[in-house]
């Protein structure tokens, strides 16, 4: 069966539809029975007219990662797509508008500095786009138009997509969007020749289920409504807002209550209070809100109060650069606080564990009566995937506390030490259940205590917590895990994983002996499953988007042996490309 595994971008400037139009592409083509990955990178500023990339894989087979170069680049805008030209493949496809409103000043024109190799298809985007509507709007519709007919993509099908997509506007809206895509469409298989290969005529995609096509962050708000939320309270912050959003419209139709607070200290103030009351409570944030959020995740610990927090990170320190992708927040995740503060750390790996992630953030948060953080980053929240429809959580998901019984409550002792170091706790108003709740270091009645004999046995008791977590802990996924020797194993985490097993498995087709391990659960780490891994490797990549090697340095310190670091802070997504090439040389 003929294949096809396409990335194409499309470059414009703010205002000028970039992002709509490679919405309305992954969605059709998802229709279409094809893999999409889309991610689109835009200026930080609310109101600005920086660059916009729209970037979108589509595939007849899985997709792990988008794709670090693209096959065919849509230029809407000149200045911009000649910067973005540099991520075009060197026999790339570039599509530009032959007959701009004005003539370019020399240098301005981005067919000038294609490279040789590259086919160039020019069409007259403003003009077609003035002839359908009167205005230059239409130009991300003829754009897509061209694309459909040099691609051969079915144009009703096409055209019923753009209907769909604006089936809520006026008709006038919907009729200027379609006729701009029929008027690129029609000029174009009319007046160009194509000379490129790439055609999806003939590509038959199995029939897939009925698929979502949702980001990480929509797939977050999904998982905590059906896990039982009660209670949000957040700050809008940079790429983690969209969550916030959602809930407010949807978290009151479950009965839950949403509060946007005056900053992000007293959002986890109010979570922590909440999850004191019995409830299942969450806020999310990004790296500078989860800096502030700091003093309160030593509450949660010591006092043992559910308390759950997205931290969905972007480029650092401090404000940074709120629009771009990065997993430099794994030290603030892992080991930031006062004293010895163990917290639970869960990583998505991929859109759809995005789900899973957040179910058990809040299950386990409710059971082992404690800090849970759950690391995205721009990338996952923001990346598009269609994905299976999910199945809703088990109902042990949904009910984790484990309540006193009768005995316990006799002389009752909130922070009983137990086997497993999880103490019955009672939701205040039980009776016979009432306790002291304090920050200080306490004994297991919940007084202050300060000997160093009892701050010894309670902080043993809150590391206890974490045996017994891994137990019920994802499992770490390894690749071929029938063989006994690699001559590379590449470790990752969060969002990079994709990449890394896609540059596996193209490693595995060029003859390199490779593997790849990668654990949603990053605290505690499952060290166990580590070690036996790199056993059978005799060399070890670890590649992250972090200038340090922030991950790298804590695995160097559970495998006591040296490591090869790959580390980008481009503000991209990790691309299996460069691990590829890293390996290769290794």
């Amino acid at each position: 069966m003929k294949d096809i595994n396409l990335v194409i971008e499309i470059c414009g400037s703010a205002g000028e539809g970039t992002i709509s139009a490679g919405e309305i592409l992954s969605r059709f083509m998802s229709g279409q029975g094809f893999e999409i990955m889309s991610f689109d990178s835009y200026p930080a500023e609310i109101r600005g007219f920086g660059k916009c990339v729209a970037h979108t894989r589509i595939s007849s087979g899985r997709i792990y990662s988008p794709g670090k170069f693209a096959d065919v680049l849509i230029a809407l805008n000149d200045k911009h797509s000649i910067s973005q030209l540099s991520a075009l493949k060197e026999s790339g496809i570039l599509i530009y508008d032959s007959q701009p409103a004005r003539p370019h000043k020399e240098d301005e024109s981005v067919v000038g500095w294609a490279k040789p190799g590259m086919i160039s298809y020019g069409i007259p985007l403003n003009m077609l786009a003035h002839k359908a509507t009167g205005n230059a709007r239409g130009m991300n519709m003829v754009a897509l138009g061209a694309l459909a007919a040099l691609f051969h993509v079915d144009k009703q099908g096409f055209t019923d997509s753009i209907k769909n997509r604006y089936g809520k506007k006026k008709q006038i809206v919907i009729d200027s969007n379609v006729n701009s895509f029929l008027e690129g469409f029609d000029w174009t298989k009319e007046n160009i020749k194509k000379i490129d290969t790439h055609s999806f005529k003939g590509i038959t995609p199995p029939k897939l289920k009925e698929k979502l096509i949702v980001n990480g962050n929509q797939l977050v708000a999904q998982a905590a409504l059906d896990a039982n939320l009660s209670f949000y309270a957040g700050y809008p912050i940079t790429p983690a807002t969209k969550i916030m959003e959602i809930l407010s419209k949807e978290l009151p139709k479950h009965g839950g209550i949403l509060l946007q607070t005056e900053d992000e200290i007293a959002a986890i103030g109010a979570v922590i209070g909440a999850g004191f009351g019995g409830k299942r409570a969450m806020t999310a944030t990004s790296g500078p809100g989860f800096a502030l959020m700091t003093e309160f995740t030593g509450l949660s610990v010591m006092a043992e109060v559910p308390a759950v927090i997205i931290c969905s990170q972007r480029g650092g320190p401090s404000t940074g650069i709120p629009t771009k992708t990065e997993q430099s927040d794994f030290n603030s995740a892992v080991l930031g606080g006062t004293g010895d503060c163990p917290r639970i750390i869960l990583a998505p790996t991929d859109t759809k564990s995005c789900y899973e992630a957040m179910v058990l953030a809040l299950y386990f948060a409710e059971k082992y009566q404690t800090l849970v953080v759950l690391l995205l980053d721009f990338f996952l929240s923001n990346s598009i995937r269609n994905i299976d429809i999910l199945q809703k959580p088990l109902p042990k998901y949904l009910d984790a506390n484990i309540a006193p019984d009768k005995e316990d409550l006799k002389n009752y002792q909130r922070y009983k030490i137990t086997k497993s170091g999880i103490s019955p706790r009672t939701i205040p108003g039980t009776k016979g259940g009432m306790f002291f709740s304090t920050g200080l270091e306490h004994d297991e009645v919940g007084r202050p205590n300060y000997s160093d004999a009892n701050h010894l046995k309670m902080t043993q008791k809150r590391y206890k917590k974490f045996n017994t977590v891994l137990s019920e802990a994802p499992v770490p996924e390894i690749s071929a895990t029938d063989k006994d020797e690699f001559d590379i194993g590449v470790i990752s985490w969060g969002s990079s994983a994709g990449a890394a097993h896609e540059a596996v498995m193209s490693a595995q087709k060029e003859g390199i002996n490779a593997s790849f391990f990668s654990s949603m659960m990053l605290s505690p780490f499952p060290e166990k499953e580590l070690i036996g891994f790199s056993d059978k490797c005799k060399k070890i990549l670890i590649p992250e988007l972090n200038f340090s090697g922030q991950f790298a340095s804590f695995v160097t310190r559970i495998l006591k042996r040296p490591v090869e670091r790959l580390n980008f802070i481009t503000g991209r997504p990790m691309a299996s490309e460069d691990i590829l090439e890293e390996m290769r040389e290794m």
